[in-house]
């Protein structure tokens, strides 16, 4: 009977000899790990927003108008509902950062609403809360979007009226959204260990196609990646996967 080691060094000889992997998603799609939904309604949870002026970038002063950039870095992520200090902070699930110009002559409060339907934000503006500073702890919560455009195009108009005064063309806007899902202890240990489980399955899958693109793994290097898949509790979709009994 074949340990865990030797089972991952078959994969990886069967995909050597193929030359290649045809599809990488497809050679663990047995043993997905799924992240829980957290949709629930039970589930509190909060949206942060700010907006910082971030010049310390180069200014450009070939442009014929001022220009203004908007850098949105939208991140969703679950929390405990009762913070512990021995486990991880927070679980990512979404970070994306978009970027969009506008010469500031033609800011508009029409285009700063458009922003948030072109930064793709993957989840409703519900609960929302206004920060000074993205790392400020206090916020003030906020009715609507609208709100949020309004206190958007109140900094945009500092900022402007600055930049006249000193002369500057370019100018930057980061803007921050971030929303915050607090679940209970047991959901966020269930969700920290599916993440492991993910994070393994990848690195799974870069030895098997390294091993396919001609690098030379040692023994000890698979049974190590098969101690972890067992850690994981992924035994058991490792025997399913290659018909091996347990």
């Amino acid at each position: 009977m074949k340990n865990h080691g030797d089972k991952l060094m078959v994969l990886a000889s069967e995909e050597s000899g193929r030359g290649k992997l045809e599809n990488r998603s497809s050679t663990f799609s047995h043993l997905s790990v799924n992240l829980m939904a957290l949709s629930h309604p039970n589930h509190d949870s909060k949206i942060y927003v700010s907006a910082t002026p971030y010049n310390v970038y180069k200014d450009d002063q070939s442009l014929e108008s001022p220009f203004i950039t908007f850098k949105f870095n939208i991140k969703m992520s679950y929390v405990l509902d009762k913070p512990d200090k021995s486990v991880p902070s927070y679980i990512s699930k979404h970070d994306s950062w978009h970027e969009f110009e506008r010469p500031v002559d033609e800011l508009t409060r029409g285009f700063i609403c458009s922003l948030f339907v072109d930064a793709k934000i993957p989840f409703a503006l519900t609960n929302l809360h206004w920060k000074k500073h993205d790392f400020d702890k206090e916020s003030i919560p906020l009715m609507s979007t609208d709100c949020v455009v309004s206190s958007i195009l109140d900094i945009c108009s500092d900022m402007i009226n600055a930049a006249r005064e000193s002369g500057r063309k370019k100018l930057f806007l980061l803007v921050m959204i971030k929303k915050q899902v607090a679940v209970p202890r047991d959901e966020y240990m269930a969700m920290l260990k599916a993440k492991e489980g993910q994070e393994v399955l990848r690195n799974v899958e870069d030895m098997v196609r390294l091993q396919a693109q001609g690098w030379n793994f040692r023994r000890s290097d698979w049974e190590d990646m098969a101690n972890v898949v067992r850690r994981v509790g992924l035994g058991d979709s490792i025997n399913k996967r290659f018909g091996f009994s347990s």
